[in-house]
């Protein structure tokens, strides 16, 4: 793994092919191996970072459930993207988020279909950890944001303290596939590819560093041992250095 830049590069086809087969019990077994707790973390960075009237981006939606989230506690929301790189993943947030006025668009990361300072707030849950590349991802993401805009990350982290970073390890190598089976059988144990992503994370101290390389301001929290992190960035300032371009491609 390329320790700068971080994201699942080689990775990534292997990862998005297993989400696509695991999206009938994904919701069931995602709240058993979190123990609710990713709903709750969800909530608690959303209603943190967006207000009403804000026109959001929800990046790697999956199934909606983020957008759900942020339907139910805020509001008057503004426009609402939902975007993925996986129409049956869209598809499913169609079903759960029933309104003519929400916009679904196929996309990665790396390639955001937006033009510059479209959004006033970027959010991902438990997805970014999915990019193929990082820094390309959050630096896309800077682009489309309004300057003063907010991104808004709740994901898995990786504890700097090798101690908690072991324990977090073995929960992602060997309980989860345990979880997974007892909360839907076969499928279930399809999760175990949690560990893959797990093994590409930076430290949270190195993406912490990432993103401050990026953005202006960076709130980052830990939760549950350092494995979870809620992360608010603000765009307060342009972002000047060269940036390359990510030839990164989906299959559609």
């Amino acid at each position: 793994m390329d320790q700068k830049t971080g994201g699942l590069n080689e990775e990534w086809d292997k990862v998005i092919d297993v989400l696509s087969q695991i999206i009938p019990v994904y919701d069931r077994v995602n709240r058993f191996i979190s123990f609710g707790k990713d709903l709750v973390y969800r909530r608690e960075g959303i209603l943190k970072t967006v207000k009403s009237n804000d026109i959001v981006l929800d990046a790697g939606a999956g199934p909606g459930v983020m957008s759900q989230i942020l339907l139910q506690s805020v509001q008057d929301t503004g426009n609402l993207v939902l975007l993925d790189p996986l129409k049956v993943m869209l598809s499913q947030a169609r079903r759960r988020i029933v309104d003519k006025s929400i916009h679904f668009s196929l996309g990665i990361f790396e390639s955001l279909p937006f033009r510059d300072k479209s959004f006033d707030v970027v959010m991902t849950g438990f997805s970014l950890r999915d990019a193929g590349n990082l820094h390309f991802a959050v630096t896309e993401i800077h682009r489309v944001l309004k300057d003063g805009g907010s991104f808004l990350i709740v994901d898995l982290g990786k504890p700097n303290n090798r101690f908690f970073r072991w324990i977090i390890g073995i929960h992602w190598r060997y309980l989860v596939g345990l979880l997974g089976f007892i909360a839907a059988g076969r499928k279930g144990l399809r999760f175990t590819v949690l560990y893959t992503t797990y093994q590409k994370l930076l430290t949270n101290e190195a993406q912490k560093s990432l993103f401050e390389e990026i953005f202006s301001e960076v709130s980052f929290q830990t939760r549950m041992l350092g494995g979870l992190v809620i992360v608010r960035c603000k765009k307060t300032m342009k972002y000047n250095k060269s940036l390359k371009t990510f030839g990164f491609q989906v299959s559609i």
